[in-house]
């Protein structure tokens, strides 16, 4: 048992972002909190908690934050393990909560990065279009000069059919 136990702290301490060790970190860390302290209230506080039973449902609602009202310790020992679990319940719940915030956060910086992936290639496909562009200018540039060299000739006399060599 304590090698499988100690494999899986290794792999979580190993990849400690994973969602599967991090959701199997709190069920194990939320479960061992609740059986502690059915157990420490079932030890030190007999009178109240005559039954583990007793002790494990005051714990599950303590952990849960429920809290009925129904049934609170009256010891002082009673009270310090019920403030260690709600501290703890509290804890594992703002846990859980950066886990769900930081998925989403993650999914909205993978739809960001496909979005400037796309407007990455559609500028790479613009500035195709602007090189073609240039170089055709530069070409209509060339020609214009190279017409601009010749001599100038009759455009008219061609077109005109009376005209005919003789």
């Amino acid at each position: 048992m304590q090698r499988g136990l100690r494999g899986s702290i290794n792999r979580f301490l190993a990849n400690p972002a994973s969602m599967r060790y991090a959701t199997m970190a709190i069920v194990t860390i939320t479960t061992v909190i609740v059986l502690i302290g059915a157990a420490a209230l079932r030890v030190f506080d007999r009178e109240e908690y005559s039954t583990f039973g007793d002790a494990l449902w005051f714990s599950l609602q303590t952990v849960t934050t429920v809290g009925y009202g129904d049934n609170t310790p009256e010891k002082t020992i009673g009270r310090f393990v019920a403030s260690v679990i709600m501290l703890t319940s509290i804890g594992l719940i703002t846990v859980i909560t950066a886990i769900i915030t930081s998925t989403f956060v993650a999914a909205a910086r993978a739809r960001v990065k496909t979005d400037a992936d796309a407007d990455s290639r559609t500028t790479d496909g613009l500035s195709g279009v602007h090189a073609s562009l240039d170089a055709i200018a530069d070409r209509l540039e060339r020609l214009e000069a190279t017409l601009a060299d010749q001599p100038p000739s009759d455009p008219g006399a061609a077109m005109d059919p009376d005209v005919t060599d003789s």
